[in-house]
């Protein structure tokens, strides 16, 4: 009898080896590792012991929540995409053409000048600069949602100006517009990280992207259209152009209106946590929007910032050159012909699609990047740009950024061989921004909108600089400073890159040696707590 009563006691508990499943850490943020060992201790306890509670009524309500607040977040992204695509489509035709637009004005409320477009663009950079270090503080006083719709308001603002220019409108419109940038830009990156995970980051990054560049590109054919053959901007064109871009930016507040900043919490909150930003609530927003000012500064003056400094600057600068100087060339240029005008827009055209090709590229060598190191992205960026600015050296006169000539380049005037410079400036700015993105988000994972927004005060800093020089040095000056620029920006980028890298394999060394899991006793079925070692 004893040794039956024994037989049934075994048989009543019986031992079980459990296999626990190699977890693997993503070596980033505390909370991803803590979460990967619950996630491996969790399939443990699942596989041993079963599960204990009513899955099928949980796993269906979280399934339902999880699906409900992914279909709101991915809307979001959409939204933003098609904001993007109506407000800033127009501002790129407004500051791709404004100083061939505005030096075609010729009459008794405004009379233009070859240059007072740099002037207008150089006091929007100004003022851009300003927004970018005070949007973060906006965006926590006013709310997310109600500064996109201010900085969306003052953008379309900006544009009216040109309808019937007068000094002063145009420079209120200027400083409008850097405003309007700074904020959305800014707001931008809130909306993208609250919408998103870890996991979804990079394809709704792309789908961003996508839809934003739908504006630039649409809005640039019809450009070229209606100037098809014209050697100047005549006021009914510059009517047809406006009557078009006002009604276009508007629809982009209507846009942004819609955007749903109350999403459901759903089950996704589990996975490791998303990027933060500012957490406001009524009570305190005076006091976050203080406290995101000096996090701001204290961020700025960090080693990583100042090494990245001269890239953020290089960014600006090349912006300046291929966006407005080297389109402007190319309508001041005579060699082109009656197609001078419609080279303009044919630029704008190119640019656009140069950076869709570049961002759907590196996106599709995410991996490859990752595993070959993001400065080979850059590095190949800044081939891109070297070559593209030494086709420019070529097709530009030298005089053509200051106003009309007749004067010849170095070979023979060719369309084709300056819209490849286009394309190339499109395509390496999207191989800039790209892995300098990645780096904010491991260096700065838990406040990307202040890492941001440096990025871009620095970038607008550039642009004023560049603008301040446009109308006074010829184009091979100004190339070479910018080919300067890039390669100290380059070696920065360089620099703060290898040091994470160097981290990281640092880090993963140490994990791999510390963080060893050890079952040394077997769980038993009557819900006894795994005995685990963490060696």
């Amino acid at each position: 009898m004893g040794a039956t009563d024994t037989d049934t006691q075994t048989m009543a508990t019986p031992e079980v080896t459990v296999a626990v499943k190699p977890f693997y850490f993503n070596f980033g943020l505390e909370e991803d590792r803590d979460q990967a060992f619950e996630e491996a201790m969790n399939d443990s306890f699942s596989a041993t012991l079963g599960s204990v509670t009513p899955t099928s009524v949980t796993s269906s309500r979280s399934n339902s929540e999880k699906n409900s607040c992914c279909n709101r977040k991915m809307l979001n992204i959409v939204l933003l995409g098609l904001g993007f695509c109506c407000t800033f489509g127009p501002m790129q035709i407004c500051m791709l053409a404004q100083t061939v637009i505005l030096n075609s004005v010729r009459d008794k409320y405004f009379t233009g000048t070859s240059t007072f477009g740099y002037l207008s663009l150089g006091i929007t950079f100004t003022a851009m600069t300003i927004s970018f270090f005070l949007a973060p503080a906006l965006s926590v006083l006013a709310g997310p949602k109600n500064a996109m719709l201010i900085g969306a308001a003052c953008l379309t603002l900006s544009i009216s100006s040109f309808v019937r220019p007068l000094e002063i409108t145009l420079y209120i419109g200027s400083v409008a517009q850097g405003i309007g940038c700074g904020i959305i830009w800014t707001v931008y990156g809130h909306f993208l990280t609250e919408n998103s995970t870890l996991k979804t980051m990079g394809r709704n990054t792309g789908i961003f992207w996508v839809l934003f560049e739908i504006g630039p590109v649409s809005l640039n054919i019809f450009y070229v259209f209606i100037t098809q053959g014209a050697t100047t901007i005549t006021e009914e064109m510059r009517h047809l152009l406006f009557m078009v871009l006002l009604p276009v930016s508007a629809i982009g507040i209507c846009t942004f209106a819609c955007l749903d900043t109350c999403l459901p919490k759903s089950s996704e909150e589990a996975e490791p946590k998303k990027l933060t930003i500012y957490k406001t609530t009524k009570s305190n927003r005076l006091l976050l929007a203080k406290e995101a000012l000096r996090d701001e500064v204290r961020m700025a003056f960090t080693k990583e910032m100042f090494m990245l400094i001269p890239i953020f600057v290089y960014m600006g600068v090349e912006l300046t050159f291929y966006i407005n100087v080297f389109g402007t060339s190319l309508g001041y240029s005579r060699q082109f012909g009656d197609l001078r005008e419609s080279l303009v827009g044919l630029h704008g055209l190119f640019v656009a699609v140069g950076q869709m090709a570049g961002g759907l590229v590196y996106g599709l060598l995410g991996g490859c990047q990752r595993k070959y190191g993001r400065d080979t992205g850059i590095l190949l960026a800044l081939l891109l740009h070297m070559v593209g600015f030494y086709l420019a050296y070529l097709v530009i006169p030298e005089r053509a950024a200051f106003d009309m000539t007749s004067d010849h380049s170095l070979v023979p005037p060719s369309p084709y061989l300056a819209l490849t410079c286009s394309f190339l400036f499109g395509f390496g700015d999207a191989g800039w921004n790209n892995p300098l993105f990645a780096v904010f988000g491991i260096l700065y994972p838990q406040n990307p909108v202040a890492a941001f927004a440096i990025f871009q005060a620095y970038q607008s800093f550039g642009n004023v600089i560049a603008f301040a020089y446009s109308g006074a040095i010829t184009i091979p000056y100004q190339l070479l400073i910018v080919t300067v620029l890039g390669i100290f920006g380059a070696f920065g980028f360089f620099f703060v890159d290898w040091k994470i890298v160097s981290d990281e394999k640092k880090l993963k060394q140490s994990l791999a040696k510390s963080l060893v899991l050890v079952v040394d006793k077997p769980i038993r079925s009557d819900n006894s707590p795994p005995q685990s070692t963490i060696l």
